[in-house]
């Protein structure tokens, strides 16, 4: 599995993303942000499909 890193800043704190966010990359979130990282690893697959969702999200 293809993973990548993300910033916990950018996706964490930002309900924006809430709707469209797969609960593993929001556990991996959580536990970066609660063992004081400032990144998180998370399937590159997860990822790109909640961005593309997010990316559609006025077209529903």
């Amino acid at each position: 599995m293809e993973t990548i890193k993300i910033k916990v800043s950018e996706y964490y704190d930002n309900p924006k993303y809430y709707a469209f966010m797969p609960e593993i990359i929001f556990d991996a979130l959580e536990t970066a942000f609660l063992e004081g990282r400032d990144t998180a690893l998370v399937p590159k697959a997860a990822f790109d499909e909640m961005m593309k969702k997010w990316q559609n999200r006025k077209a529903i």
